[in-house]
């Protein structure tokens, strides 16, 4: 049990009492978990928005959750949408360059509601017989602009044979997604033809492997996003594991780091101890006193670094519209727009896991430091 007198000399110790510069001079040790709890926290909320971000990407640009290679009836499905299209390669030729284009034949709606908004699709109203969309990328490469004219040279894989078609950009799509888009393009469906597959778009990713089951059990032929595009998204999720990894490894690091706390404070309050000593108390209860006092200040360390990663990763989407602007091609497989999610849960394990391993750590570097060994007192 803590009596009063140690309560108010633990008290006084932390600050209280004692000043401004005083408090802020006793968690000086305790800087460096601060600095790198805060990195651990922006890095996990980038990682979260960042991989979010082109999960739903590959959804978007590919070929929704679900492509089905015959028409279904997803009507019992609610805030499910299908589309239908086609597939084509071609090369396009403008007076500023050439480039190679995956080709998609679409109908009218395609990009009504979730998909124009995530595209940053922006259209014009001048009348074109072959309208074509094309992604800011290739635009840019290509000095393409609303109105333009190139020559689309149209492969048909049906008759085997290559054909030259005349277009004009009347849209131009921005998803932030070099590395995805930038050989994509969208023409009138009439344009490709063939028989072409339908493209599911469900309102969340959870439903998507049931949805795909539902299909198959009606002998549908389908396939989910991640089989399909299985290379890119298990390169996703590795990598966002193995940043995890390394992240958690820091953490440990960060948790070891705060035994250094306990030496500070030793040292600094050398005379007091020695003091302590003298009037009689135990060496375990001065233990105890010095490790509540190291403990709270890991964790206001660590919440002072939570609230500033928490800022930091707040500010993250416009830190990679400062480089994507500066240098693209330092981030050219990241989305250089997307929305902030918070891994809330993450973050609290996270936590939790730094304030146990520092109380262990702390307890076993308390027992073994040398600064207690000026105390002989023993009761």
């Amino acid at each position: 049990m803590r009596n009063d007198g140690e309560g108010l000399y633990l008290r006084r110790k932390e600050g209280r009492g004692m000043g401004v510069k005083w408090t802020l001079h006793s968690l000086v040790p305790a800087l460096l978990v601060t600095l790198i709890t805060a990195l651990l926290v922006f890095a996990m909320v980038f990682i979260s928005s960042m991989t979010t971000a082109i999960d739903r990407m590959i959804v978007m640009l590919g070929s929704g959750n679900i492509v089905s290679y015959q028409n279904c009836d997803i009507s019992q499905w609610s805030g499910a949408d299908k589309y239908h299209v086609v597939e084509a390669s071609g090369v396009v030729f403008s007076e500023n360059g050439k480039s190679l284009v995956n080709l998609k034949g679409i109908e009218e709606g395609y990009f009504d509601g979730e998909r124009g908004e995530t595209l940053k699709l922006t259209t014009t109203e001048i009348e074109a017989r072959n309208p074509i969309i094309v992604s800011k990328t290739l635009a840019d490469r290509l000095k393409l602009d609303f109105g333009d004219t190139m020559t689309l040279m149209l492969y048909e894989t049906e008759k085997e044979r290559a054909r030259p078609v005349l277009a004009t950009v009347t849209g131009i799509f921005d998803s932030g997604y070099a590395q995805l888009d930038r050989y994509l393009a969208y023409v009138d469906y009439s344009l490709i033809g063939g028989e072409g597959e339908w493209e599911i778009i469900l309102e969340s990713n959870n439903d998507t492997d049931k949805r795909a089951e539902e299909l198959w059990a009606k002998g549908i032929w389908c396939e989910t996003y991640k089989e399909k595009y299985s290379s890119l998204y298990l390169n996703v999720k590795q990598s966002v594991t193995i940043l995890y990894v390394i992240l958690a490894s820091v953490a440990l690091l960060a948790a070891f780091f705060s035994t250094d706390i306990v030496h500070v404070y030793l040292t600094r309050d050398y005379r007091d101890i020695t003091a302590l000593s003298i009037l009689g108390m135990e060496k375990k209860r001065i233990r105890r006193i010095y490790l509540i006092l190291s403990l709270r200040a890991v964790m206001v360390a660590s919440l002072l670094g939570t609230v500033i990663g928490l800022i930091l990763g707040s500010l993250s989407p416009l830190l990679i519209k400062l480089v994507a602007a500066s240098n693209p091609s330092l981030v050219e497989y990241y989305i250089s727009s997307f929305s902030v999610k918070v891994p809330w849960l993450a973050i609290f394990i996270m936590i939790l896991a730094m304030a146990l391993l520092s109380l262990l750590t702390l307890f076993v570097s308390i027992k073994k430091e040398k600064d207690l060994g000026v105390i002989t007192h023993e009761s």
